[in-house]
């Protein structure tokens, strides 16, 4: 228990001098966003669309085998102009999460990655932009706005396949100041499509009008084909065929009379095939077949017929027309899936995926569905709306050019803003030198209110081709266009365009005559677009600190802000609008402006209600309610100039720029007796000094140091008073010196001004005096070592004596010295030790055997140090030659044993050799009993005599004989003989007074068991490495020459 005891004693002692506080270092973080430089960065990817899922679906799809083009806008978003640019395309592989995993192949298994290194450079004949002509300038999009990248002069195009995809655009320069923008992602869903498609035609024609009926019967072929992106067979394919208009008969191939149930005639396509049309996912041996007319993949399926028109009337006119009305497609559909119901104690649902047939009457291309041809025996008037769609990607205004085109029946929304309503028009009459004037007049409606309607037959602006109005066929065009510009919301639109030809002839002078007519199929002059209409919301593709520096309340310069934003829906950014904020409320002077109001910057005072972490929120906002933030966080400073006078004129000022709203103020600096203050000591000057002022200071509140970012601290004084330096005296009495001269203010007044370091914290209380005299600069120590001595002790230490010559300062310090090798090593072991202590004990855990150190103390101060004591000493931690006992024999004389050994190995070393033994059981060096308190003097000994133990029993015992130097060093060796003692009784002498030569005991040579040594060493030593290791910290470059007082 005794050791136990000992070592937590010498740990309390350790853990009582560490100041864990002193340990903690802060740790300073800085945070910087000024951009400077040249900056591409991807602002948005426009081509291909992102998709967009929800529970009812994905919309902005791509279709297999759909091939796209790759387009952005790319901004040079720096201040400096981009004069080389290089950018890539790639494809990625990924999952509804959006997760990016490896690039994607094509068809050849080549990855889906373009790299195009000759966007800009000097050299146009190279590159894709001469930098030398039109360097890419700041705030400007590469190609003036959206961009289609290329690759080679020709646009980069993919042919997807199914899956999900993330497309990246990724710009690079090497000039590029910001890396962290140069990419965007877009998520992209290409789904498998699947398409019937239905064909009437003439057999004798190739257009889908017959005018030549000189024999009065016309044969027609109905030809259906399942298409798709994968294997496609519906079943029991359902084709209306229908008949109108003057016609004597028609009849099928396989002798359907057509005319008859008023010309409709419901087909089935395909071929009678043996299916499966139900499978239970438990019962295999449960699946149903049945016969179904298959419509197999890619396989056309016709049907023919003739009709007779009615040539009886100089006019006549007929009309065959076909449409998919439904089909069934067999698989494991949703309503194929049944689920057991839950029950009381059982509330697990089994869902079984069952196979079955279900019918539908669309697919994903519903433009084929459907087709018609005329038979007429006179000239066919005829114009329709070939395409519908909306063009988009104008500016706010529906200046400049469009980036998308929307046609009707597309799987894609619509975004908001400036947005051109198109058709294209033509002439499909079979003559078409007759010339047709026209109109088109539209209906615009959002969810379900009607907004516009109008007529418009021409489209001169928005487009890359301007259309004039002009009659359609004759001497003119046999197609032309229309459009109405309008802005679109959010929400559910309806686009109706009626297309209708002028039944009036043109009057004379027209440039183009057109004749009057009436329009004999008006089926294809009416079309439809039901899109919905999103707002992409707005992008702050920067918020920034224009001012660089610390922000100081009350500073000169005004708080600057600068952002940039990009609305794919308003490219030039002119329909959004900025507002700045803080914790408090609007930014002063910085309330909600648009982009030519100045809003993309805000300057602004900084006030004192900023203090602090100050929080400034953007608010971008575009015209259709859109609305995204952004937060910048500033660290804002406090300023104050404390200032106070004494009674006797003496003022103090305390500038402080500091991290907190409190005030800060001077609330105590009185005049105090300067009586205490004479034939002063001062730290660093030879001789004393006297007071001619003295002042009780004391600060309002203390800041620490890391809320401080800069302070300083002046007294002012008359001259009269003759001060020739300012000091501190802290609150533990400790003076500092704060000026040792002054500056003029004036004729009669002088000023002491104190840089207070950086990282300090507010000066604390304390007492401020004005000393007289002027102040002699103190220089080494007049104090010296003397009687100077260092030798070696055992275990490798070293012990170091000496004296002092002379009166020893308080700003003197003795210190230790300590090198291995050489006398000026790089690394010295050195510690100041008290200024009573004249001897000091180097540690052996600390030296290296027979390693030669020099060993130096001196006086020293801030100034050097006196003339030092110094010394080489030899660290001896072992007996050196190897000497040893050999052939140990132990003899029984009496009640003595007599030991004896030869002496083998070099002696030079030896002091006396010592007899160590045990009871019980022979020894390894390692386990050899200590101490050993039986010896003999001389390094040739070789016998020793020892009495016998007391105690009753009969024991055998091991002995050995090592030899140790004169420091106390011993060797340590193996048992090497042993003797069997024998006693009937026990003869032990207690209290008589006298010494019992031996122990009963099994470890005979020591009152305490072996292994405590141990434990008590282990402690000493930690405890010494750490005492060294803070005591060092005090030291040494890093050190600064603080003072540690543990």
């Amino acid at each position: 228990m005794t050791p136990v005891i000992l070592g937590l004693l010498m740990l309390t002692s350790f853990f009582a001098v560490i100041d864990f506080t002193e340990l903690e270092e802060p740790m300073v973080i800085e945070d910087t966003s000024g951009r400077a430089g040249a900056d591409p960065s991807v602002i948005a990817i426009t081509t291909p669309k992102e998709t967009s899922c929800d529970d009812r679906g994905c919309r902005n799809t791509l279709m297999v085998g759909e091939e796209t083009t790759f387009a952005a806008y790319i901004q040079n978003s720096g201040d400096a102009d981009i004069e080389e640019l290089s950018y890539t395309v790639t494809v990625y592989l990924t999952d509804f999460n959006q997760n990016v995993g490896m690039i994607a192949k094509d068809a050849s298994g080549n990855d889906l990655h373009w790299e195009n290194l000759d966007a800009m450079c000097d050299d146009g004949t190279v590159c894709d932009f001469d930098s030398t002509i039109d360097p890419l300038t700041p705030g400007s999009y590469l190609d003036g706005g959206k961009y289609t990248l290329k690759r080679a002069g020709t646009d980069i195009t993919w042919t997807p396949v199914q899956g999900e995809y993330m497309v990246e655009v990724k710009v690079s320069s090497p000039t590029d100041s910001d890396a962290a923008n140069n990419a965007e992602l877009v998520y992209i869903v290409v789904e498998d499509w699947y398409d019937i498609q239905v064909d009437l035609s003439w057999d004798t024609t190739e257009q889908d009008i017959k005018t030549d009926w000189t024999d009065t019967s016309g044969d027609f072929t109905l030809t259906v084909i399942a298409n798709g992106s994968d294997t496609f067979d519906p079943r029991e394919v359902q084709i209306r065929l229908a008949l109108s208009g003057d016609y004597n008969s028609a009849t099928a191939s396989d002798g359907t009379d057509l005319t008859a149930n008023s010309g409709i005639t419901i087909l089935t396509a395909g071929a009678p095939t043996t299916v499966d049309v139900y499978e239970n996912e438990t019962d295999p041996n449960a699946t149903q077949t049945a016969s179904r007319n298959v419509l197999s993949y890619l396989t056309s399926w016709t049907y023919t017929g003739s009709i007779a028109i009615n040539t009886a009337q100089n006019e006549s006119t007929m009309k065959v027309e076909a449409e998919v009305i439904g089909y069934t497609m067999y698989g494991p559909f949703e309503d194929c899936v049944e689920s057991s119901d839950a029950t009381e104690g059982n509330e697990n649902v089994t869902t079984w995926n069952n196979k079955c047939e279900v019918t539908s009457n669309n697919d994903d291309n519903p433009r084929t569905d459907a087709d018609e041809i005329i038979g007429t025996t006179f000239t066919y008037h005829d114009i329709r709306i070939a395409r519908m769609g909306v063009y988009q990607g104008y500016n706010s205004d529906g200046t400049g050019l469009p980036s998308t085109f929307v046609q009707a029946g597309e799987n894609t929304d619509l975004n908001v803003g400036a947005s051109l309503i198109y058709a294209d028009v033509e002439h499909r009459g079979s003559n078409g030198m007759d010339a047709y004037n026209w109109d088109l007049s539209y209906s615009i409606s959002l969810d379900g209110t009607v907004l516009f309607t109008g007529t418009a037959n021409e489209c001169v602006e928005g487009t890359d081709v301007p259309y004039t109005h002009q009659p359609l066929g004759g001497f003119g065009s046999l197609v032309g266009s229309a459009c109405v510009m309008i802005t679109l919301e959010p929400g559910e639109y309806d686009f109706d365009f009626t297309l209708t030809m002028d039944d009036k002839p043109s009057p004379e002078g027209e440039p183009i005559e057109w004749i009057g007519a009436f329009d004999a199929r008006l089926s294809n002059n009416l079309q439809s677009m039901n899109v919905d209409v999103i707002n992409n919301l707005p992008l702050i593709t920067s918020f920034e600190l224009v001012n660089t520096g610390d922000l100081v309340v009350g500073q000169e310069e005004f708080l600057q802000l600068s952002v940039t934003a990009f609305d794919v829906d308003d490219p030039s950014g002119d329909g959004l609008s900025f507002y700045y904020s803080y914790q408090g409320g609007e930014m002063l002077g910085c309330g909600e402006r648009n982009q030519t109001e100045g809003g993309t910057t805000c300057q602004t005072p900084v006030l004192g209600e900023y203090v602090g972490n100050l929080a400034i929120n953007i608010v971008v906002n575009d015209t259709h309610g859109g609305q995204v933030s952004q937060t910048m966080m500033l660290d804002i400073w406090n300023d104050a100039v404390a200032q106070s006078t004494t009674v006797a004129g003496i003022t103090i000022t305390y500038p402080l720029q500091y991290f907190a709203l409190t005030d800060f103020n001077i609330t105590t600096f009185a005049d105090k007796d300067i009586a205490s203050y004479d034939a002063v000591a001062l730290e660093g000057f030879s001789g004393t000094y006297a007071a001619v002022a003295a002042m009780d200071y004391a600060p309002s509140t203390t800041f620490p140091a890391s809320d401080i970012l800069s302070q300083s601290l002046s007294v002012t004084v008359d001259k009269s008073l003759e001060a020739t330096s300012l000091w501190y005296i802290d609150g533990s009495g400790k003076w500092i010196l704060f000026a040792d001269t002054s500056a003029d203010v004036d004729a009669t007044t002088e000023e002491f001004v104190y840089s207070i370091p950086a990282n300090s914290p507010v000066v604390p209380s304390g007492t401020l005096v004005l000393m007289g005299g002027e102040l002699a600069q103190a220089s080494i120590p007049d104090a010296s070592v003397s009687g100077f001595n260092a030798e070696a002790l055992k275990g490798g230490a070293i012990g170091v004596t000496w004296g002092i010559t002379g009166t020893l300062l308080g700003s003197d310090n003795i210190v230790v010295t300590i090198c291995d090798g050489q006398e000026d090593c790089a690394e010295p072991f050195t510690q100041t030790v008290a200024d009573e202590d004249r001897s000091y004990s180097y540690s052996g855990t600390n030296t290296v055997h027979g390693t030669v150190y020099h060993v130096s103390v001196a006086v020293c101060n801030e100034e050097g140090c006196s003339t030092a004591g110094k010394d080489t000493v030899t660290a001896d931690k072992q007996v050196d030659g190897g000497a040893a006992a050999a052939t140990l024999t132990v003899q029984e004389d009496g009640e003595n044993w007599i030991i004896s050994w030869d002496v083998t190995g070099d002696t030079s070393d030896v002091a006396m050799w010592h007899v160590c033994f045990q009871r019980g059981e022979s020894f390894t060096a390692a386990e050899m009993p200590t101490p050993c308190p039986d010896s003999a003097m001389g390094a040739d000994a070789n016998t020793l005599t020892i009495a016998q133990p007391t105690a009753a029993g009969t024991f055998e015992y091991y002995f050995t004989a090592v030899p140790m130097d004169a420091l106390g060093n011993m060797d340590a060796a193996e048992s090497k003989n042993s003797i069997t003692y024998n006693r009937a009784a026990d003869t032990t002498n207690d209290g008589d007074g006298t010494s019992t030569i031996g122990d009963d005991s099994d470890g005979a040579s020591s009152s305490v068991p072996t292994w405590t040594w141990g434990l008590i060493g282990g402690v000493v030593i930690v405890a010494f490495i750490a005492g060294a290791f803070i005591l060092s910290r005090g030291d040494g470059e890093d050190g600064e020459g603080k003072d540690w007082d543990y």
